[in-house]
């Protein structure tokens, strides 16, 4: 009997996976992966000491010139740094998964190559933005508050913001789409307040709600002695003039004809008016012996 598939929770996702046990090909792209990103910190790191030192061997001269037209060359480098420390900081999570999935699990699976061989460029890319966005937005780009004058502990900021947000990806998006739905946010109508239903038809509420962003919920039926009530709205919950969120349902009751007949009422008697019984049987007497 083959034993189960162990289910393993990835410690930064959270995202349980069933581990499989690893073939040719998922040792393989393991490999190719960690080779991947150790070519890739290694490349980023020359990168960074090429940008340090200004000699800019591995930027087209074409490039460099436009760029310094655009933008200060202490800006470019701030942008060099991040992207680069994104870059770095992703593959260092790469060597980590190759460790943990591969090395100590032994549960590597083959497609998970495409996510190691994306996150490099991904992660600088969004090293940028985060460090755009900590140091006022779009002024960074434009020569504006960067947070600095270039110096090395300014540069050294910047790489190891880039770094940090290289290495937790999966968190700065959901950095990011807070940030988003934050300064893009579409101011609309969230609460609503309930119409007055009493009296309308069944149709006639549900037409009234819709118009007021609310759904009918529960319809019950409640009998009635009143004609006039008959097929109308009697009751609703919440009350007519409550405010609620939108979308939420409101109940009531139309009212049904009662199956019960209305109780019979005797008219009254006029005062000082005797019951015929009571008079036949004596009870209205006087016994002349106790008379005064």
């Amino acid at each position: 009997m083959a034993k189960p598939n162990k289910i393993i929770v990835d410690e930064q996702t959270g995202q349980a996976f069933e581990a499989l046990p690893e073939h040719w090909p998922d040792v393989l792209a393991a490999w190719i992966s960690a080779a991947y990103s150790l070519v890739v910190m290694g490349y980023l790191a020359y990168v960074v000491f090429d940008t340090w030192s200004g000699q800019y061997k591995l930027w087209p001269a074409v490039l460099t010139n436009e760029l310094n037209k655009t933008i200060s060359e202490t800006v470019f480098k701030l942008i060099v740094y991040t992207a680069a420390g994104g870059g770095m900081g992703a593959a260092v999570n790469n060597i980590r998964g190759f460790v943990s999935w591969h090395a100590e699990r032994r549960a590597f699976g083959w497609r998970f190559i495409w996510k190691y061989l994306s996150l490099p460029p991904l992660g600088a890319t969004l090293a940028v933005l985060v460090y755009g966005i900590l140091q006022g937005g779009m002024a960074v780009f434009n020569g504006g508050n960067v947070g600095g004058t270039g110096t090395a502990i300014t540069s050294l900021s910047a790489w190891v913001t880039g770094t940090l947000a290289g290495y937790g990806c999966h968190k700065v998006f959901i950095w990011l789409d807070d940030k988003v739905n934050t300064l893009f946010k579409v101011e609309g109508r969230t609460t609503t307040k309930v119409p007055e239903l009493a009296g309308k038809t069944s149709e006639e509420a549900e037409k009234a709600l819709e118009e007021a962003k609310l759904k009918a919920g529960q319809i019950t039926k409640e009998p009635t002695t009143d004609p006039a009530q008959v097929g109308k709205v009697i009751t609703q919950e919440p009350d007519a003039g409550t405010e609620i969120a939108c979308d939420s349902k409101v109940n009531f009751s139309i009212g049904e004809p009662s199956d019960q007949a209305a109780p019979k009422i005797e008219p009254a008697k006029p005062n000082g008016a005797e019951d015929p019984a009571a008079v036949g049987a004596g009870a209205g007497t006087v016994n002349p012996d106790e008379q005064p």
